[in-house]
């Protein structure tokens, strides 16, 4: 995203398309399928979900997030597996020896963007799920074609869009939208999350239909029910993959949501009726039928904003085994897939007394935090990358949910006076300048919380980002709210004294940035995904 030796955002096509075309010894983009996903929030979540599902369906399946979350090469993997380090240094250094010939230099995301599609190509990876890294349109991964003979962008996916990165891809919401709709092809399938902005759906829906009209799926439109499953099974018989067990988990990723959460997603008898405006329906009973009309699908991940995610997801799922070849992506194999998908640094509990045991060994700490937050709540972190308005809404949310279960089992087990039951919230939170932290500090603090402002370290290979000073953060805190503030110089000293307090009438959240919540994992020393 940004010009090589800037630290500027730069946006645009030209460079990388022409380095894809016509530096390396072959185009990828000639070999990959592609399920592309947009939007403001949740992007992340939705290409975590997919490609669980593909995988426990039997496919080889790249995944391309952005940002990177500890490491760059973490954000390119297959199998959910990163790329081996020493493979993405050396990928790196022959792109850039390619690049140096070049007289308009690759920007460093592009770089990425280069050896992620390449080295998917030379995997023959059956699909591959990318994310966008800013905005849409001129985005470095928006270099894929139509579909022609089963290969260029299968899908792609509208992720809930709001106001951010505005200056950069946009003066207002609608210009946002319209630049996040430039990842739409003509021919493919369109999948529009549920938009709480209308200004942000009309123009999504605008542009889907000018673009392929008759291939949208609006997701708001589909009947989806967020419910209970108290007794939910598996039938995985004919899955490739299997529901992975507890102690093939890190222990960050053992909490299961805010309850046994199934999404029960009810189909339509024919691709046809997804579309409500291109054509009129057909009688019923010349409609093919399907054995069922509704699935039910496990919601892993923590936060109720999930099932919109899931349900987005799904639908792409669902279009890639109607229209694109993808048979073995059955229902079963797609509960499969979103019971075993975790995604780190959103809603993440970590176990503050085990911060030096790495997860997965025999001693580390395991237990979810829905059983023992209660009783032991100062051992507990919730590390959340929330960093813009909606986000911080969701999180609040969230947190509301946990403080209310934390007072019903106090009160329950008699751990706790109903009289002196109050656990308020302490918000450790850092900021990438150039966010709007009054916003998102307004609707995360409340009386009696108290906030924590710390800095956190330069990602890798990101030059453009730079954190917000501690102090700044406690002046808007302060404006804001009014509450108790403090300020540390890094995070490890916030974290010592976190590890010393006793008390627990402090619910301890991470939150304001994705970089902050990378250097809790690093002070964690928690690797999120496995690599070779």
């Amino acid at each position: 995203m940004t010009a090589s030796g800037q630290t500027g955002v730069t946006l645009g096509l030209e460079r990388i398309v022409w380095f894809l075309a016509h530096v390396l010894p072959s185009d990828p983009r000639d070999k990959l399928r592609v399920v592309h996903v947009a939007g403001t929030n949740g992007k992340g979540s939705v290409c975590a979900l997919v490609s669980e599902a593909l995988t426990a369906a039997g496919y080889n399946v790249g995944t391309f997030n952005s940002p990177h979350f500890l490491e760059p090469y973490d954000a390119v993997r297959i199998q959910n597996t990163a790329i081996p380090a020493t493979e993405y240094t050396h990928l790196q250094s022959w792109i850039r020896t390619l690049d140096s010939t070049q007289t308009d230099k690759l920007s460093i995301f592009e770089q990425t963007t280069v050896l992620a599609l390449w080295w998917f190509a030379q995997s023959d990876v059956d699909v591959a799920v990318v994310e966008v890294g800013m905005g849409g349109l001129r985005d470095a991964t928006n270099v894929f074609s139509s579909v022609r003979n089963g290969i260029g962008s299968l899908v792609q996916c509208i992720c809930p869009v709001d106001e951010d990165h505005l200056g950069m891809i946009g003066n207002n919401i609608e210009e946002i939208a319209l630049e996040k709709s430039g990842i739409m092809r003509p021919g493919s399938w369109i999948v529009v999350a549920n938009q709480e902005r209308s200004e942000a759906f009309h123009k999504i829906r605008q542009e889907a239909h000018r673009t392929s009209p008759g291939r949208i799926i609006n997701v708001r439109r589909q009947p989806t029910t967020d419910i209970h499953v108290p007794n939910f099974v598996i039938d995985s018989s004919d899955v490739p993959g299997h529901v992975r067990a507890s102690s093939e988990l890190p222990s960050w990723a053992t909490f299961k949501g805010t309850g046994k959460r199934c999404l029960r997603v009810k189909y339509p008898p024919s691709p046809e009726t997804y579309l409500k405006s291109t054509k009129p329906k057909e009688p019923q009973s010349k409609q093919p039928t399907k054995s069922k009309t509704e699935v039910d699908l496990p919601l892993e991940l923590p936060g109720y904003y999930q099932a919109g995610n899931a349900s987005v997801a799904f639908y792409a799922l669902d279009v890639l085994r109607t229209h694109y070849g993808f048979t073995r992506l059955t229902d079963s194999a797609i509960q499969v897939g979103f019971q075993n998908v975790r995604w780190p640094g959103r809603l993440s509990w970590l176990n503050i007394a085990h911060r030096a045991l790495i997860p997965g060994a025999s001693d580390a700490r395991s237990e979810s935090p829905n059983d023992t937050v209660s009783e032991r709540l100062c051992e507990w972190v919730l590390a959340d990358g929330a960093h813009n308005e909606p986000a911080a809404v969701e999180l609040r949310k969230y947190v509301d949910t946990t403080l209310r279960r934390i007072s019903q089992q106090r009160y329950i087990r008699m751990a706790r006076s109903r009289s002196s039951g109050t656990v308020c919230v302490r918000w450790v939170v850092g900021f990438t300048q150039g966010k709007d932290m009054r916003a998102i500090l307004a609707r995360l603090v409340q009386p009696g919380d108290i906030v924590w402002a710390v800095p956190f370290d330069q990602p890798k290979e990101m030059p453009w980002i730079s954190c917000e000073r501690p102090e700044q953060i406690a002046q808007t805190a302060r404006a804001v709210s009014g509450i108790r503030v403090e300020t540390f110089d890094c995070l490890k000293d916030a974290v010592d004294r976190l590890s010393a307090c006793s008390a627990d009438t402090y619910l301890n959240v991470v939150c304001g940035s994705l970089y902050l919540v990378a250097n809790v994992f690093r002070e964690f020393q928690i690797q999120p995904f496995p690599n070779k």
